[in-house]
Parts: structure tokens; C-alpha cells; sequence
């Protein structure tokens, strides 16, 4: 699977009606290690908006300070390594695993069987180790928050973990999330969300040689998004899902991943002209965060449109 994960999408396929950046942006650290984010950015109605927050930097950056993309060679090699450490737990004999010539898999090699009993015993070894490699396989994509996807029809790939991904940040992003809470007070939830769809929007676009397949270097933690003030749609969305899960609680939301791209979803009343996906029951409307275009929420590209008619979609619920 080699698609590129939005990399493209804004440059081939949408011509943006209305295009727009950070009025300002500044990242001050102070004598005592607090970094402090200020920002001023014009809203969907041409409101100017802005807001600061201020965190502890080792704290705020801590989190997934580790995160790498998922390298398959690197996830083989590791197998291996569990899987020759087993056997030899095992004391099983005549038996190796091994990685194939371009490091894409784990085999399993056997001594010759010299009877037939023999080789009982190491078939016996190998449906025993092909099941352990399956534990272990989900064992590191969890640890390492990678999950498999698949989209229609059929294709399928590693990549980050976003939801999983978003919940382990969420404490860092508090004061931002109250950073949001004492702009807008009591309000509608609709216009929650187009208040953070819309600085979340304005945050400069970079792909970072994002893809959808095995690898994802391009994606970075919510964190560091705000703190190198750049990131791509699989980075956004999963600073919206940080941030909207923590201000709306009752609704159900979803990430909604299409060919090389992902916005996010919520189930609340849809008004004219939103686009939306049906999901075991739900009906999400789609809020693309992506930027540089102004999308308001229910409004997507007419790509990201006709792959939502024609079913070319995966869901993944947040809750």
C-alpha cells in the first residue's frame, strides 16, 4: 500500500475558495522553562480571534517524545529477536526464525526432518510460533501506537494509532483546552467546534513526507504540532480529536480515514448542505481541519465529497 496520507490532496484537488494563515504566532520560554503560545487568527465569519496558554516545557513536550513512524524492517527485526529468544525459552531444536532478504517478513527454517515423527514435531514448532508472532505483532503495533487499517476496497496498512495517540496527550493540552473554554464561554456546540476547527485550520500546513502505508514519518503528536507550529491532516485531526473530546463529552465521534486523507467526525444534527458518513447507526458530520482552505464545519472538498458518496472511507469511533 503506497498512498501518501494528504500530502498531495490541496495541491492537485482543491482550489480553495477563500485561503488563509496565522495573523501571529509567537512561542516565548521563560527564565523558569514555561513555554508560552499566543496566536491571533481571523475566523470563518472574518472575526479576528486569538488566545494564549501557557505549560511546563518538559512536561508539555514529554509525551510520545519518542514516537517513530512505523519501519517494518525495524518491526521484523524485533519479531525475530522474540521469536529466537522463545525457541531458545523452548529448548526446541532444529528450528530458527529468520528474516527474508529484504527484511518485509519473518520465516520460520527447520533442520531436515529425517522422519516422519520429525517433522510432526516442527510443524508442530512452527503453528505454535506463527501464533506467538501474531501475539506479539498486535503486542508491538499497541506499544508502539501503530494500528492496522483498512480501506475500501480492500487495501490495507500500518499507521499511527491517532485515537489512541490523542488520549495519550491529552493531559499537556489542558490549558490550552481552557485556553478555548474562557473565549467562548457557554455556547453551542456547533460553534465550539468551528472555533477550534478554525485554528486548528490556520496552524501552516506540512505534509512531512506523510504516508498511509508503512511508514508515517510525516505524522507528529498533537504536542508537537502546536510546539513547531506546522503538521499534516493525520496531525490535525488528531489535535481536534484531543481537544473536542475534552470540551464536548456526550456526542459520538470518529475519525473518518479516505485515500490519502482524514478529517474528523462528530454525530450531532446536521444542517443544510453538511456532508456526513453513516456509521453503525450514526450519522457524522465531517469537520476537515486540514486547512489552508476555510472549511467551516459539514463542508469538505469536493474530493473528499465524492469519495464520501462513493464509499471509499474507513470509520474508526473514538468512543
Amino acid at each position: 500500500m503506497t498512498h501518501k496520507l494528504c500530502a498531495v490532496v490541496w495541491l492537485l484537488f482543491v482550489i480553495p475558495s477563500v485561503a488563509y494563515s496565522q495573523n501571529f504566532f509567537q512561542l516565548n520560554e521563560t527564565d523558569n522553562e514555561q513555554l508560552v503560545f499566543s496566536y491571533q487568527w481571523r475566523d470563518f465569519d472574518d472575526r479576528q480571534q486569538s488566545f494564549s496558554f501557557q505549560v511546563d516545557k518538559k512536561e508539555f513536550l514529554q509525551p510520545l517524545k519518542r514516537y517513530r513512524g512505523f519501519n517494518r524492517e525495524r518491526s521484523q527485526r524485533e519479531l525475530a529477536h522474540q521469536l529466537n529468544r522463545y525457541i531458545k525459552q523452548q529448548q526446541w531444536q532444529g528450528i530458527q526464525a529468520r528474516l527474508t532478504p529484504r527484511q518485509q517478513s519473518v520465516e520460520l527454517v527447520t533442520a531436515n526432518a529425517r522422519t516422519a515423527q520429525k517433522q510432526q514435531q516442527f510443524n508442530d514448532y512452527k503453528r505454535r510460533l506463527r501464533d506467538y508472532y501474531n501475539e506479539r505483532w498486535h503486542d508491538y503495533l499497541d506499544a508502539n501506537f501503530y494500528r492496522q487499517l483498512t480501506l475500501p476496497p480492500g487495501e490495507q496498512g500500518i499507521i499511527p494509532d491517532h485515537p489512541a495517540i490523542a488520549s495519550e496527550v491529552t493531559p499537556t493540552l489542558r490549558p490550552l483546552i481552557q485556553a478555548i473554554g474562557e473565549q467562548l464561554g457557554t455556547n453551542t456546540q456547533r460553534n465550539y467546534i468551528n472555533y477550534v476547527a478554525s485554528f486548528i485550520q490556520q496552524i501552516p500546513y506540512n505534509d512531512l513526507n506523510s504516508k498511509l502505508d508503512s511508514r508515517g514519518d510525516g505524522f507528529v503528536p498533537p504536542n508537537q504540532l502546536l510546539y513547531y507550529n506546522q503538521g499534516d491532516c493525520d496531525s490535525k485531526v488528531t489535535l481536534m480529536t484531543s481537544v473536542i473530546k475534552q470540551i464536548i463529552e456526550t456526542p459520538k465521534m470518529a475519525i473518518i480515514y479516505l485515500p490519502e486523507h482524514a478529517v474528523f467526525g462528530i454525530a450531532i444534527s446536521r444542517q443544510p448542505g453538511d456532508t456526513a458518513v453513516k456509521h453503525q447507526g450514526s450519522n457524522y458530520v465531517l469537520v476537515d481541519v486540514t486547512g489552508p482552505a476555510a472549511m467551516p464545519m459539514g463542508q469538505v472538498s469536493e474530493k473528499t465529497k465524492f469519495q464520501v458518496e462513493t464509499q471509499q472511507y474507513t470509520v474508526v469511533p473514538l468512543n
